[in-house]
């Protein structure tokens, strides 16, 4: 059976969701997770098996006059973006919506911090929302249970 992936992405302030887009239904507003999400196509890049790589987590958008306002008003504020990457069975029930078995394979949030653009598109550069001084192993024991036997060199 084929696999299809859909995508959903809020912009928010941390109190206020300003965007909640999906990339998957063309020209339709579909209920998921009990919230309605407009359809915006996007395209992201650095979230792969479920991980993102906080330096390299980007969007693209279409340059519309709307979308460019956007980018400008989430560059101004703390915005934060969440991206969730969903795989859906290609069996034809995805034509109607979001299935009750949509498997969700990825997922990230970051602060929304560059972008650049042309005259078509606009990538938007999403920065890691932890610091990156005083990232640590958590502070318990590595014991040989917990990560199993060391590597010895």
């Amino acid at each position: 059976m084929n696999r299809i992936q859909a995508a959903r992405l809020t912009l928010s302030d941390g109190a206020t969701v300003f965007a909640r887009w999906q990339s998957f239904w063309i020209d339709r507003i579909v209920s998921w997770s009990g919230q309605s999400w407009d359809y915006q196509p996007f395209s992201w890049e650095g979230l792969l098996s479920g991980q993102s790589s906080a330096d390299q987590l980007s969007l693209t958008v279409p340059a519309t006059p709307s979308m460019r306002a956007m980018v400008e008003r989430a560059l101004a504020g703390v915005w934060l973006a969440t991206l969730d990457v969903y795989q859906l069975a290609d069996d034809g029930t995805a034509d109607s919506g979001p299935p009750a078995g949509a498997i969700l394979v990825g997922s990230a949030v970051g602060e929304v911090v560059g972008a650049s653009g042309g005259l078509t598109s606009i990538t938007v550069q999403l920065g890691s929302a932890l610091s990156p001084v005083g990232a640590q192993f958590p502070p318990r024991t590595a014991t040989t249970p917990l990560i199993g036997v060391p590597c010895r060199l």
